[in-house]
């Protein structure tokens, strides 16, 4: 009870000391971790797509009946397409979804009202891949075997003095270990214990202190190693992973990491769910697993060295003196597998022709009005008939309005499927929100709750969402 309220104390007076940031903007994660966000900041902001997301009924509850006032803004289109661009830049383009989109420009919104964007960048910095003698994949210790060094231009002497003889006397009269031989440290730790000034009990002196005496003495010793709920802050700002927040007027609090290092790059502070300061930033770049080269363009999809579609977003760090490391997943699926199946689809021809993109110089039509289809819409042109028909701004005669070829994303036409285009698992039904049950029967509609059944006619559609006592048929 007097260490919990002892650490209580503690929190209490750091949460006090810790000035609260002006303009806070929450992602879902603060609100799915219950984060104190009225002890971080003064003005809360977020957007509604954020609260949609969060769908358990615990968070809910909470959302309703919050001790701070929620304020709801969105975002400008300009500083949406801000954003996006730069998070194409940086590589984490593919990882955002546009709600996560959104709350990045909602917080350069909020920076460039409250402080301004002069100290905010405008490009990511670019990991320069400088070449080291050590590839970073070429293994250093490996058990059971030894790793020589390249052999050094012979001198007259060795270190102890011994002449050194011909090249091929070396090799048969040297003796390499197959494993490094372990060094003497007894020496060592003698040392260490004589600095400490703790001297090793004999048996006698264990067997008069006993075996509970000890015990004690070692729960007391380890009590001051351990990371509790009081120093938790302390040891991490000793590593230099976060700090206390001073002089933030604009901040996001979110877990992403991908949102993370966006707002990192582009200069804008990042509050962690306690609310501190983060302050770390991952580096990534694009690796060929074909031919193992690297770039730190990250809009490439296809290798600039062997052609082949094998990028994959590695995050490295980069030493002092310029040495790059990769950090690779243990995964072994890290590429995707699509494609890989199913044979492609045969190529097809003309304008309307969706082929699979394969290589990066492939040619693809631009579906743009032909100039004849343009002559007869060009409200400009000399020759131009407006008519009477209501269609005089659309293209109703030319070949593709006559054969209603439509852009396949529209739905128009039964075409073959490709087989290795991702697909929506889940898809949310029409009818999940009503309260009413209704199967479909043909030739119309059963609802289970007052067991009729509505034979809706042509022109007219049964909006399924709205109860049954208040059922309204609207004709198209």
């Amino acid at each position: 009870g007097r260490a919990q309220s002892a650490c209580a104390r503690t929190l209490r007076s750091r949460w006090t000391n810790m000035a609260p940031v002006e303009h806070v903007v929450a992602d879902a994660g603060a609100f799915l971790q219950d984060a104190a966000l009225q002890d971080i900041g003064k003005n809360i902001y977020t957007i509604r797509d954020v609260v949609s997301e969060i769908r358990d009924k615990a968070t809910r509850r909470r959302l309703a009946v919050l001790p701070y006032e929620l304020r709801f803004k969105e975002p400008f289109p300009e500083y949406v397409r801000l954003v996006t661009e730069f998070s194409k830049k940086t590589g984490d383009y593919p990882s955002l979804s546009a709600t996560d989109i959104q709350v990045l420009a909602l917080t350069y919104q909020l920076e460039a009202e409250f402080v301004g964007v002069s100290h905010l960048k405008q490009e990511p910095e670019k990991v320069k891949v400088s070449s080291s003698i050590q590839h970073p994949e070429t293994p250093l210790h490996i058990s059971g075997f030894h790793l020589p060094s390249k052999p050094k231009p012979a001198r007259g002497t060795v270190e102890h003095g011994h002449p050194v003889g011909e090249p091929e006397d070396l090799e048969f009269s040297s003796f390499v270990f197959w494993r490094n031989p372990l060094p003497n440290i007894d020496h060592e730790l003698q040392e260490l214990l004589i600095d400490k000034g703790e001297a090793i009990p004999s048996e006698e002196e264990n067997e008069e202190n006993g075996y509970e005496e000890r015990k004690d003495q070692d729960s007391d010793e380890d009590g001051g190693g351990w990371i509790t709920p009081s120093n938790i802050k302390q040891v991490q700002q000793e590593m230099k992973q976060c700090a206390i927040p001073k002089d933030v007027q604009v901040g996001c609090v979110t877990t992403d990491f991908a949102m993370q290092n966006v707002l990192l790059q582009m200069g804008l502070h990042v509050l962690a769910v306690n609310g501190m300061l983060i302050r770390e930033a991952r580096s990534y770049i694009l690796r060929c697993h074909g031919c193992f080269k690297t770039t730190s363009d990250m809009s490439r999809v296809f290798c600039a060295q062997c052609g082949n579609k094998t990028l994959k977003k590695v995050s490295v760090t980069v030493s002092d003196d310029g040495t790059l490391r990769m950090h690779f997943s243990r995964n072994p699926k890290v590429l995707n597998p699509r494609g890989l199946r199913y044979s492609l689809p045969t190529p097809k021809g003309g304008k309307y022709a969706i082929n699979p993109h394969v290589t990066e110089d492939q040619r693809f039509p631009q579906l743009q009005l032909s100039r004849k289809a343009r002559q007869k819409t060009d409200v400009f042109a000399p020759d131009y008939i407006a008519g009477v028909s209501p269609f005089a701004e659309n293209d109703i005669s030319s070949r593709s309005a006559t054969l209603q070829v439509r852009d396949s994303t529209l739905g128009a036409g039964r075409r073959r499927l490709n087989p290795n285009a991702s697909r929506k698992k889940f898809v949310k039904k029409s009818c999940a929100n009503s309260t009413t049950t209704w199967t479909q029967k043909r030739p119309g509609f059963h609802n289970a709750a007052s067991g009729l059944t509505v034979v809706p006619r042509v022109g007219f559609v049964v909006e399924p969402a709205i109860p049954w006592p208040v059922c309204i048929q609207r004709v198209i």
